[in-house]
């Protein structure tokens, strides 16, 4: 969600109403309101943490707001167990970025890279820090920069074991068909891992098979929500070169940045990949899309009668934080503008009857 923000502003496209409260929702839906953001979000960093949702970075203000357009270097803490967010319990990230790429392992984020903001530019930064939320005293620690040349926000992140995936993602001037891994171990990025994709993507969706094999959906062939496709390529371990046989989202669904997770537990045969809202064309979207990659096979929330499976609102412009089966959606935007809300939302795929269990 780049350029098309500053394009709907230029055009002078504007939400209505200011900024969105939580609300309620419908007893019947899988979707819940949970306490809104402590500040609105647009393109933050979202990572699950154990029983926890961190919230890093975005731009907390919008173009109509009396300051304009600001980034954030807040990390907000949602914590599950008692149903609020903590605003003090980790430090600010040492940069004010947006699409940012975030992973966890253990007690320890990682914050690899994404966008800033100068002037109506978002160049593409590779900076690349470490909080280990278990040490003391609590600090970022500078780690290895992405090389250079591969700077990115917007990539896919997938983890695996002590690596780090980035699957495409958004230069300063494009969307790139490459992808980087990143060793916690070793402090070390590797450019040649992976082969390219077969096409260059940013804002795509992502997951890891349980034999390792590496899945790659949707996403932008461009910088702009014009350029969305619905397409679906896997990585089998070793493989030279991916595979782009599978099958594709539905007609009528395919999109970029959505906010996505993967699916695990003694429902799941296989782990599934859920895709919530995102962007295609002109416009945010609410429905969602659920991948069973051991039948090759989409389901997507209109087959249900009363569509109370689609997301309360449109949201594009935000990431998902998958714990415990549920799906966190943390702020984002209902139209294509700048314009960050504070809703936080909650899927629970038990209780979705078109969920593919």
């Amino acid at each position: 969600m780049l350029r098309v923000f500053a394009l709907a502003a230029a055009l002078g496209v504007v939400a209505c109403g200011g900024k969105t409260q939580s609300i309620p929702d419908a007893p019947t839906s899988p979707w819940t309101a949970g306490p809104p953001l402590p500040t609105p979000r647009l393109e933050p960093g979202v990572v699950a943490l154990g029983q926890q949702v961190v919230v890093v970075d975005g731009f907390n203000s919008g173009l109509l707001d009396p300051d304009g357009l600001q980034m954030t270097t807040a990390v907000d803490v949602y914590d599950i167990a008692t149903q609020t967010w903590n605003l003090t319990q980790l430090p600010d990230a040492p940069v004010a970025w947006t699409h940012l790429q975030l992973a966890s392992i253990g007690t320890t984020i990682y914050l690899l890279g994404g966008l800033g903001l100068q002037g109506d530019n978002f160049p593409a930064f590779g900076n690349s820090w470490k909080l280990d939320t278990g040490a003391t005293p609590l600090a970022w620690q500078p780690l290895t920069s992405i090389p250079a040349g591969y700077e990115r926000g917007s990539a896919a992140v997938i983890v695996s074991g002590t690596k780090i995936y980035l699957l495409g993602g958004a230069s300063t001037t494009d969307a790139v068909a490459s992808n980087l891994s990143y060793d916690t171990v070793a402090d070390a990025w590797s450019t040649t891992e992976l082969p390219e994709l077969p096409d260059k993507r940013s804002h795509p969706a992502g997951m890891r098979l349980s034999d390792g094999t590496l899945v790659l959906a949707g996403g932008l062939a461009g910088l702009t929500a014009d350029t969305f496709h619905g397409d679906v390529w896997w990585l089998p371990p070793g493989a030279s070169a991916w595979d782009t046989t599978h099958a594709a989202m539905p007609d009528g669904f395919a999109r970029g940045g959505c906010a996505y997770g993967t699916l695990t537990g003694p429902e799941f045969p296989a782990p599934e990949l859920v895709c919530a809202g995102g962007e295609a064309g002109t416009s945010a979207l609410s429905s969602i899309l659920v991948y069973d990659p051991m039948t090759d096979t989409w389901i997507d929330s209109t087959t249900s009668p009363d569509h109370t499976t689609e997301l309360p609102m449109a949201t594009a412009g935000t990431q998902g934080a998958l714990i415990s089966q549920r799906l966190y959606v943390a702020g984002g935007a209902r139209q294509l503008v700048f314009e960050p809300t504070d809703t936080f939302y909650v899927y629970d795929p038990t209780l979705d009857t078109v969920a593919p269990f």
